[in-house]
């Protein structure tokens, strides 16, 4: 057999690489802390893991207006 021809045969014979899904490459790469997980789990038990960007922002305005009158009207900008 040619040296051609076993180089053919030896990468045919080889395992394909499996193509995967980039989210799955990073949570193979780097898994989700524990920590993280268990605040995933917590917001979707309460709901709060569908909220639209428009009610988290909402949201954290309240958070800050409350803030700015607790130190004394300082400016968070």
């Amino acid at each position: 057999m040619s040296e051609l021809m076993r180089e053919a045969l030896r990468r045919y014979q080889q395992p394909q690489p499996i193509p995967l899904d980039v989210r799955e490459f990073i949570r193979q790469l780097a898994p989700t802390p524990p920590a993280y997980q268990a605040i995933r789990e917590d917001a979707r038990r309460k709901g709060t893991g569908k909220l639209t960007m428009q009610q988290i922002d909402r949201e954290i305005a309240g958070v800050r207006r409350q803030q700015a009158k607790k130190n004394g009207s300082r400016s968070t900008k």
